[in-house]
Protein backbone atom coordinates (compact mmCIF):
# COMPACT_ATOMS: atom_id res chain seq x y z
CA UNK A 1 0.00 0.00 0.00
CA UNK A 2 1.12 3.58 -0.60
CA UNK A 3 1.54 5.86 2.19
CA UNK A 4 -1.78 8.00 0.92
CA UNK A 5 -3.78 5.06 0.92
CA UNK A 6 -2.75 4.34 4.49
CA UNK A 7 -3.35 7.87 5.97
CA UNK A 8 -7.00 8.10 3.88
CA UNK A 9 -7.79 4.42 5.72
CA UNK A 10 -6.81 6.24 9.09
CA UNK A 11 -9.11 9.48 8.57
CA UNK A 12 -11.58 7.08 7.98
CA UNK A 13 -11.11 4.74 10.79
CA UNK A 14 -10.65 7.78 13.39
CA UNK A 15 -13.85 9.32 12.70
CA UNK A 16 -16.49 8.14 14.94
CA UNK A 17 -18.91 9.32 18.06
CA UNK A 18 -18.62 7.86 21.06
CA UNK A 19 -21.70 9.61 22.42
CA UNK A 20 -24.01 6.83 23.96
CA UNK A 21 -27.50 7.30 25.27
CA UNK A 22 -28.78 3.80 25.35
CA UNK A 23 -27.14 0.43 26.32
CA UNK A 24 -28.15 -0.38 22.17
CA UNK A 25 -26.14 2.22 21.07
CA UNK A 26 -23.33 1.65 23.52
CA UNK A 27 -23.99 -1.88 22.00
CA UNK A 28 -23.67 -0.49 18.42
CA UNK A 29 -20.62 1.30 18.78
CA UNK A 30 -18.58 -1.52 20.85
CA UNK A 31 -19.49 -2.73 17.42
CA UNK A 32 -18.29 -0.53 15.12
CA UNK A 33 -15.59 -0.39 17.80
CA UNK A 34 -14.42 -4.42 17.72
CA UNK A 35 -14.72 -3.65 13.78
CA UNK A 36 -12.30 -0.75 13.01
CA UNK A 37 -9.51 -2.22 15.67
CA UNK A 38 -9.86 -5.32 13.58
CA UNK A 39 -9.37 -3.16 10.06
CA UNK A 40 -6.39 -1.42 12.61
CA UNK A 41 -4.68 -4.74 13.30
CA UNK A 42 -4.82 -5.70 9.74
CA UNK A 43 -3.22 -2.29 8.47
CA UNK A 44 -0.52 -2.63 10.91
CA UNK A 45 -0.10 -5.94 9.68
CA UNK A 46 0.18 -4.68 6.27
CA UNK A 47 2.71 -1.70 7.27
CA UNK A 48 5.11 -4.01 8.90
CA UNK A 49 5.21 -6.30 5.69
CA UNK A 50 5.51 -2.93 3.28
CA UNK A 51 8.35 -2.06 5.88
CA UNK A 52 10.11 -4.90 5.31
CA UNK A 53 9.56 -4.94 1.64
CA UNK A 54 11.56 -1.88 1.64
CA UNK A 55 13.99 -2.98 3.58
CA UNK A 56 14.46 -5.83 1.15
CA UNK A 57 14.71 -3.94 -1.68
CA UNK A 58 17.01 -1.41 -0.08
CA UNK A 59 19.88 -4.46 0.71
CA UNK A 60 19.24 -5.97 -2.92
CA UNK A 61 19.82 -2.12 -4.52
CA UNK A 62 22.64 -1.59 -2.54
CA UNK A 63 24.03 -4.93 -3.15
CA UNK A 64 23.35 -4.18 -7.05
CA UNK A 65 25.75 -0.91 -6.65
CA UNK A 66 28.42 -2.46 -4.94
CA UNK A 67 28.73 -5.28 -7.78
CA UNK A 68 28.36 -3.01 -10.48
CA UNK A 69 31.23 -0.86 -8.69
CA UNK A 70 33.42 -4.63 -7.93
CA UNK A 71 34.78 -4.77 -11.42
CA UNK A 72 36.67 -1.44 -11.64
CA UNK A 73 39.69 -2.40 -9.76
CA UNK A 74 42.20 -0.22 -12.04
CA UNK A 75 44.84 1.69 -10.44
CA UNK A 76 44.79 5.21 -10.60
CA UNK A 77 42.32 8.24 -10.88
CA UNK A 78 39.65 6.26 -12.54
CA UNK A 79 39.56 3.86 -9.94
CA UNK A 80 39.15 7.43 -7.48
CA UNK A 81 36.51 8.81 -9.80
CA UNK A 82 34.70 4.97 -9.55
CA UNK A 83 34.89 4.98 -5.78
CA UNK A 84 33.40 8.45 -5.23
CA UNK A 85 30.67 7.74 -7.77
CA UNK A 86 29.83 4.75 -5.60
CA UNK A 87 29.63 6.51 -2.47
CA UNK A 88 27.27 8.82 -4.11
CA UNK A 89 25.48 6.57 -5.32
CA UNK A 90 25.05 4.69 -1.69
CA UNK A 91 23.97 7.86 -0.22
CA UNK A 92 21.19 8.68 -2.30
CA UNK A 93 20.18 5.16 -1.92
CA UNK A 94 20.61 5.69 2.16
CA UNK A 95 18.85 8.64 2.38
CA UNK A 96 15.73 7.61 -0.18
CA UNK A 97 15.56 4.62 2.22
CA UNK A 98 15.28 6.87 5.06
CA UNK A 99 12.79 8.88 3.60
CA UNK A 100 10.65 6.44 3.05
CA UNK A 101 10.63 4.46 6.03
CA UNK A 102 10.15 7.50 8.25
CA UNK A 103 7.08 7.57 6.25
CA UNK A 104 5.87 4.67 6.75
CA UNK A 105 6.91 3.91 10.60
CA UNK A 106 5.14 7.64 11.33
CA UNK A 107 1.88 5.68 9.74
CA UNK A 108 2.89 2.62 12.31
CA UNK A 109 2.33 4.78 15.39
CA UNK A 110 -0.72 6.32 14.41
CA UNK A 111 -1.34 2.89 13.78
CA UNK A 112 -0.47 2.33 16.63
CA UNK A 113 -2.29 5.21 19.04
CA UNK A 114 -5.46 4.31 17.13
CA UNK A 115 -5.35 1.35 18.85
CA UNK A 116 -4.78 2.52 22.45
CA UNK A 117 -7.58 5.03 22.09
CA UNK A 118 -9.62 2.15 20.85
CA UNK A 119 -9.25 0.26 23.49
CA UNK A 120 -9.60 3.11 25.87
CA UNK A 121 -12.70 3.80 24.59
CA UNK A 122 -14.47 1.02 24.64
CA UNK A 123 -14.06 0.63 28.89
CA UNK A 124 -16.63 3.69 29.55
CA UNK A 125 -18.97 2.28 27.37
CA UNK A 126 -18.68 -1.21 28.49
CA UNK A 127 -19.10 0.14 32.24
CA UNK A 128 -22.10 2.16 30.89
CA UNK A 129 -23.39 -0.99 29.78
CA UNK A 130 -22.68 -2.62 32.96
CA UNK A 131 -24.04 0.33 35.10
CA UNK A 132 -27.06 0.19 33.07
CA UNK A 133 -28.15 -3.39 33.21
CA UNK A 134 -26.71 -4.83 36.47
CA UNK A 135 -26.90 -1.23 38.56
CA UNK A 136 -23.04 -2.00 39.64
Amino acid sequence: MRIKDYHTAIDEISTIDLEADSIADSRRILAELNEREMILRELKKSIRKDIKNIELDFLERKRKINVDYAGGKSPGIVSKVRRKSKVKELKKLEKQYNESLESYYNVKYMLDDLLLQIEEAKEPLNNYIKNRLFGV
